[in-house]
This record gives C-alpha cells, sequence and structure tokens, in this order.
C-alpha cells in the first residue's frame, strides 16, 4: 500500500476538520496532516519559503474567504500544482459541483462527507 506522507486538509468547519484528522489518523497509509481553514491560507501556506508540500489535498467547496473553486484557480497558477492531487471532499450534492469537479484536470476524486476508511481507500486508487 502507497503511503501519504502529508495531506493538506483545507476545510472551515471545525467538526468537519476533526472527523477528517481522526479519519486520517486511523489509517495505515496517511501518515501526517496539516488542516487550514479557508483557499487563502491553503494558498499562503503553499507558497511559504520552506515549506514542506503535501503528497495530497483534500478539499472543501463551501468556504468562506476563498472557497475551494477560487483555490483551484489560484492552485493552478502555481507550477507545483501537476505534482500535488487534490481530491474534493465536500457536503455538497449539487450535481453542477459534482461534473465542474470532474471536469478539472487538476481534482483526482470527489467525495462526500463526512470521511472514513472506505473512502480513504478509494482515495488511493485516485492518486
Amino acid at each position: 500500500m502507497k503511503n501519504i506522507e502529508l495531506v493538506l486538509v483545507v476545510e472551515d468547519d471545525p467538526i468537519s476538520s476533526y472527523v477528517i484528522n481522526l479519519a486520517l489518523r486511523q489509517h495505515e497509509a496517511f501518515l501526517e496532516c496539516i488542516e487550514l481553514p479557508n483557499g487563502q491560507v491553503a494558498i499562503d501556506h503553499l507558497v511559504e519559503d520552506g515549506q514542506r508540500l503535501p503528497d495530497l489535498i483534500l478539499l472543501d467547496i463551501n468556504m468562506p474567504v476563498m472557497d475551494g473553486w477560487e483555490f483551484l484557480e489560484k492552485f493552478s497558477e502555481m507550477s507545483v500544482s501537476q505534482d500535488i492531487p487534490v481530491v474534493m471532499l465536500t457536503s455538497s450534492i449539487n450535481p453542477d459541483d459534482i461534473e465542474k469537479a470532474r471536469a478539472h484536470q487538476l481534482v483526482k476524486g470527489f467525495l462526500s462527507k463526512p470521511l472514513n476508511k472506505a473512502k480513504l481507500d478509494e482515495v488511493l486508487t485516485f492518486i
């Protein structure tokens, strides 16, 4: 099984963030995660000098300041964007969101919350 050293979780809801973190800690393939509250903080984190780049980004869609779609727009302008898979993890059941995610070249998967071991196993097949 492939190990994912570092996961960047971009999620504004503290309860969802806690559940995601718990699921990641309980899965043997995911070793460490950093939780950030919105897309702008995530972009700032990724551009900071000396930051260790994540092996995976789990991205919520609906967030204040900078939502998931805005994050993808900014992230796609970064040179590292092709090297870091993004999986949308959202409570949205909007068919337009699902279609938009599937059409985006950086998005490797689309999962609904809550995150659990089976969904994390599925994530491993995306990347």
